[in-house]
């Protein structure tokens, strides 16, 4: 009789134990695409940030790419209003 009540309690830790590895291994998976997504984004943020140094503007443009900012700030002033 004693033996097996230590049978039914050796099942319970096995199967908590089993639990308790399968949800570790479900928030590692997730932790795993985290990362993954993140050095992606990385990647291609750096990728971004390396293009934008490439790009020689003339001096003579700078009057006009001020003006564009400024209605496009303007414009966004707009949208948040409504």
């Amino acid at each position: 009789m004693k033996w097996l009540q230590n049978m039914e309690l050796k099942e319970k830790d096995i199967m908590k134990l089993k639990d308790s590895i399968q949800n570790l291994n479900e928030l590692s998976s997730k932790e795993k695409d985290a990362l993954v997504d993140s050095i992606e984004m990385l990647w291609l943020n750096a990728g971004i940030q390396k293009k934008k140094k490439d790009i020689k503007i003339p001096d003579e443009a700078e009057e006009n790419i001020s003006r564009i900012r400024q209605l496009l700030a303007a414009a966004w002033s707009e949208d948040l209003k409504d």
